[in-house]
């Protein structure tokens, strides 16, 4: 078995359409738990708003207000 720095240098030495091809396959083996991570990150936060909005320390707005103030800031 290759150590990763023989790995590396291997990779590195390949033609550029290979290169894409390794790519691809390394980012889809990592898409599951990379689509889990932000998936628990989401809830994560979305617990922790919940919980300040609960708890007072922010009040919420009507989302119809939180879209008129998004369009007035993109005009500037």
């Amino acid at each position: 078995m290759l150590t990763l720095d023989q790995l590396i240098a291997e990779a590195t030495a390949l033609p550029d359409a290979d290169k894409t091809i390794l790519l691809e396959k390394l980012v889809e083996s990592m898409a599951e738990q990379l689509d889990q991570d932000v998936l628990r990150e989401g809830v994560q936060q979305a617990q922790k708003r919940l919980a300040e909005i609960e708890n007072g320390t922010v009040q919420a707005i009507p989302g119809e207000v939180a879209l008129a103030q998004i369009r007035q800031l993109m005009d500037l």
